[in-house]
C-alpha cells in the first residue's frame, strides 16, 4: 500500500495527464448528474481538487483521495459493458467511440476475444484473457499459462483439460451460452523474453484472426486505444471503488477506453522489460487483454502488468513482429526486419530439457488478483489508477532506491582491501573539460541505444543526464540487454599520483542507482572468467591526496565497470597499460600529463552466449574491446586516436604467426563509430591516424555488412600514430 505521500503525488501526475491543458488547473470540476452544479454541496471531490492546484497535497483526507480517484476513472478513464454484437455507449470525453462507424470497427473484433478458463482449478474464476492471432492460435500472457503448463520456448508440459476458452462470457449473455468452451489442446509457444505465450486451440470457425500491427510504438504516443478484456475483482483493495468503476458486475467482457503512453521500463520475470504503457482502467482479470488501436482496429499490445496510479503495461506487437520465431506464426499487419535481441533467452530455453510428458505440472502460482489473503514473498500485486491488479509471477520489481546485495565476506579473497562508499551524492564524474583547449564530451548513443540504457533517479544525477553513472574520474553508460557498459569514460592524470600502496584483495559493488538485473553480478564470474574492468583502476587512482586516490582506485570496483573477459585475455594487463603508459609519458604535454580514455565492448551479435550454474540469466560475452584516447600534445595541439583489441583481429591481419600477441590494432575513429553505434564528436577532426593513414595499415572488411575498416597491428609505440 503506497504510503499517502506518494500516493497523493501520483494522482496529481495522473490528473495532470488527462487534463485537456496538461496541468493540474485545466483539470475540470467534477460532473453533476441534472446539471446542478450551483446548487448541489462542496463534494471531496471538489475540495480535494483545490488543495491540489493549490500544493496542499498533504492535507488531502481519504474522502478527497477517493473523490479524485473517480475524477481519474469514472469520468475519464470509464469501463463499458460488452454486450452481444456491441458495446454501451462511452460517456465523455470518448464520445467518438460511439459512433456507428467506430463501434463497427472494433465490436468486429468481440467474436475473437474470450476468457482463458481454468476447470480444473475451482478457487479460480478464470484465468486471464486471450485473443485468436493464428490460426488455432490464441495469445495470452506467459504468467497465464503457467497455470496450466511448465516449461519456456517450444519445449513446453501441457497437462490437458486444465484449460479451456469462452468467447461468449458478457453481462447480457444467457447462462444456457456460458459454457460453451473452445478446447486448449496445447501451448504451442511460452516466450522467454516477453510475458506472451500462444495457445493451440480447437477450430474456430466465426473467430477470424485479429490483424496485429506493425507500427512503432513511439510513434504511437498519444493514440487513442481500447482495452478489451474481463476485469476480475480485487478483494484486497478498496471495493467500494471498484463497484463504483465496475457497477459491482465483473468477470465478463468490457471495453476500456485510454491512451497510450511513451514506454517504460519494467521487471518481468528475470527480464526488464521495454513495455508500452497505456492508461485504461484495468484489473487483474484483464492479464492478456487486446490493446486495440481505436483508428483502424488493429492490435498494438498484449497487456500484462500494471502499477498503481503510474501505469499500465503491455507487450508491444511490433516487438513480437521482429522476432523471428514468433512472427511467421502470427497474423501481423506487415514484416519487419528480424533482429536477434532476444537470442539469448531463447537459447537458453531451447537448451532446457523438457520433463517427461508424463509429468503433471507442478501446482500453479495463484494469480494476485484472485487471492484471498496476502501475496506470498517473490510475488508482485500491484493495483493502478487507472485502476489494475497486476499479475507478476516470478522475481519483483526492484525499486531503484533499494539496496543491492554485494559479494559475500566468503566469495572474495581479502576483500576488506576495497570499500566503496555507495552514497553517490559526492561523485563528480567524468570531467568534459579535463584537457586544455578542447571539451570531450560523453559518447552519444543513438534513440534506439536509450531504449536500452538503465537510467538513472533524477536525485541521483549528475549535469541532468539521465543514463550517466557518475563516479570519481569516470561515468558510464548500462546496456541493459547486455547487463555491459556501453562505454566507460575517465580522466587520467599522469603526475598527480600519490602512493596508495598495493590492495590485499577485490571486492566489487553493485551500483545501487540502477537494477540488479540491469548489471552483472559475483554470480557470473566463475570457470576462468575474470572481472575485467573497462576503466582501469590506474586510470582513476590520482588525486590530491591518499585519501582522494584510494577511494577513486576503489570506484572502479563496481559491476558496471566490468566485463566477462577470458582469464589469459584480462591478466595480459600490459596490452593495454603499455599502450596508455606510452601515450602518456611520450606525447601527453609534458606539463600536464593528462589524457582523455573512453572504453567499450565491442559488442557483436555472434558474440558466444553465456551462463553458468550460478546465473538464472544468460548474456552474451563480448570479443572484442575498443579504446579512444585523447591528449594534447607536446605542441598543445589536441590528438585523439582509437584502438581495437581482440584475439578475432589476428586471422584478419597477414604475415602474422599465429602465436604473436597482438597487442592492439589502430583504427579510425569514424570507423569505430560505425561499428559502435556511438558518435565521439569532433574528435574525429583530431584523429591524424584517418587523415593519411601509415605505412603498414591495411583496409578490411568488419562484422556488419559492407563496411570495411583502416587498421594497423601495433607491435610497439613506434606504431602509433598521433
Amino acid at each position: 500500500m503506497l504510503d499517502k505521500e506518494v500516493r497523493a503525488a501520483r494522482l496529481k501526475a495522473m490528473l495532470t495527464q488527462i487534463a485537456p491543458g496538461k496541468t493540474i488547473e485545466s483539470v475540470s470540476r467534477p460532473g453533476r448528474e441534472g446539471g446542478l452544479e450551483s446548487i448541489e454541496p462542496t463534494t471531496p471531490a471538489d475540495t480535494g481538487l483545490e488543495k491540489l492546484k493549490q500544493g496542499r497535497t498533504n492535507e488531502l483526507t481519504e474522502a478527497e483521495m477517493f473523490g479524485l480517484e473517480a475524477i481519474v476513472m469514472p469520468e475519464n478513464r470509464p469501463v463499458v459493458f460488452v454486450r452481444g454484437e456491441s458495446y454501451d455507449n462511452c460517456p465523455d470525453p470518448w464520445g467518438d467511440l460511439n459512433g456507428a462507424e467506430a463501434k463497427a470497427r472494433i465490436s468486429g473484433l468481440f467474436p475473437s476475444i474470450g476468457r482463458i478458463e481454468v476447470p480444473n482449478l475451482p478457487q479460480f474464476p478464470y484465468a486471464g484473457t486471450g485473443f485468436v492471432v493464428g490460426k488455432g492460435l490464441l495469445m495470452t500472457n506467459r504468467h497465464v499459462a503457467k497455470l496450466f503448463s511448465m516449461g519456456l520456448g517450444t519445449r513446453i508440459v501441457y497437462h490437458a483439460g486444465d484449460s479451456a476458452v469462452d468467447f461468449k462470457r458478457q453481462v447480457d449473455t444467457p447462462d444456457a451460452d456460458r459454457s460453451a468452451y473452445i478446447t486448449v489442446r496445447g501451448v504451442e509457444m511460452v516466450h522467454p523474453y516477453w510475458d506472451m505465450a500462444l495457445l493451440n486451440v480447437d477450430e474456430l470457425p466465426g473467430h477470424k484472426m485479429l490483424t496485429l500491427s506493425v507500427a512503432l510504438p513511439e510513434d504511437l504516443v498519444g493514440r487513442n486505444i481500447v482495452a478489451l478484456g474481463y476485469p476480475a475483482k480485487d478483494w484486497r483493495n478498496d471495493i467500494a471503488l471498484q463497484d463504483k468503476i465496475f457497477d459491482s458486475q465483473y468477470n465478463v467482457k468490457r471495453l476500456q477506453p485510454g491512451t497510450l503512453r511513451a514506454r517504460a521500463k519494467i521487471a518481468s520475470f528475470e527480464n526488464v522489460v521495454n513495455a508500452i504503457t497505456h492508461d485504461a482502467s484495468t484489473l487483474g482479470g484483464n492479464s492478456g487483454s487486446a490493446i486495440v488501436d481505436v483508428e483502424n482496429g488493429k492490435i498494438l499490445a498484449l497487456h500484462f502488468a500494471g502499477e498503481y496510479l503510474k501505469a499500465n503495461y503491455a507487450v508491444p506487437m511490433y516487438e513480437l513482429a521482429r522476432d523471428p520465431r514468433v512472427a511467421s506464426k502470427l497474423n501481423f499487419e506487415g514484416v519487419l526486419s528480424p533482429t536477434n535481441d532476444w537470442e539469448p533467452a531463447w537459447q537458453r530455453a531451447e537448451g532446457t530439457e523438457a520433463p517427461p510428458a508424463d509429468v503433471k505440472p507442478p501446482a500453479p502460482v495463484i494469480p494476485q488478483a484472485h487471492l484471498q489473503s496476502p501475496p506470498a514473498a517473490g510475488h508482485t500485486a500491484t493495483w493502478t489508477i487507472p485502476i489494475q491488479v497486476s499479475i507478476t509471477i516470478g522475481a519483483p520489481f526492484e525499486a531503484q532506491k533499494s539496496v543491492a546485495p554485494i559479494v559475500p565476506s566468503s566469495a572474495v579473497e581479502g576483500e576488506e582491501a576495497v570499500v566503496v562508499d555507495q552514497d553517490y551524492s559526492t561523485r563528480p564524474g567524468y570531467d568534459p573539460d579535463f584537457l586544455d583547449g578542447i571539451t570531450v564530451p560523453l559518447p552519444a548513443i543513438t534513440k534506439a541505444m536509450q531504449m536500452d540504457t538503465a537510467q538513472v533517479q533524477p536525485d541521483d544525477r549528475k549535469h541532468d543526464d539521465p543514463f550517466e553513472l557518475a563516479y570519481y574520474h569516470y561515468s558510464v553508460y548500462m546496456n541493459t540487454k547486455r547487463r555491459t557498459a556501453w562505454f566507460s569514460a575517465a580522466n587520467v592524470d599522469g603526475d598527480n599520483r600519490p602512493n596508495i600502496g598495493k590492495r590485499a584483495g577485490d571486492r566489487w559493488y553493485r551500483d545501487t542507482r540502477i537494477q540488479k538485473s540491469e548489471q552483472l553480478g559475483q554470480e557470473a564470474f566463475e570457470s576462468g572468467i575474470d572481472r575485467g574492468h573497462l576503466t582501469r583502476r590506474e586510470d582513476t587512482a590520482w588525486g590530491q591526496d591518499v585519501d582522494s586516490a584510494t577511494a577513486a582506485n576503489n570506484d572502479t570496483f563496481h559491476f558496471t565497470n566490468c566485463s566477462l573477459q577470458a582469464s589469459p585475455f584480462n591478466r595480459g594487463k600490459d596490452r593495454w597499460q603499455g599502450l596508455e603508459q606510452y601515450l602518456l609519458e611520450k606525447h601527453a604535454k609534458k606539463d600536464k600529463r593528462r589524457m582523455t580514455v573512453i572504453t567499450g565492448p565491442l559488442f557483436g551479435a555472434k558474440d558466444p552466449v553465456y551462463q553458468n550454474d550460478k546465473m538464472d540469466y544468460s548474456v552474451r560475452c563480448p570479443l572484442q574491446f575498443w579504446k579512444v584516447c585523447v591528449l594534447i600534445r607536446e605542441d598543445g595541439t589536441p590528438s585523439a586516436t582509437a584502438f581495437i583489441l581482440g584475439q578475432d583481429d589476428i586471422k584478419d591481419l597477414p604475415g602474422f604467426e599465429e602465436a604473436f600477441d597482438v597487442g592492439a590494432t589502430q583504427i579510425k575513429i569514424e570507423d569505430l563509430e560505425k561499428q559502435t553505434g556511438l558518435s565521439f564528436g569532433e574528435l574525429k577532426d583530431h584523429d591524424h591516424f584517418a587523415r593519411g593513414g601509415a605505412p603498414g595499415s591495411l583496409e578490411l572488411p568488419t562484422a556488419a555488412e559492407g563496411i570495411t575498416q583502416t587498421v594497423k597491428a601495433i607491435r610497439d609505440g613506434s606504431d602509433i600514430v598521433i
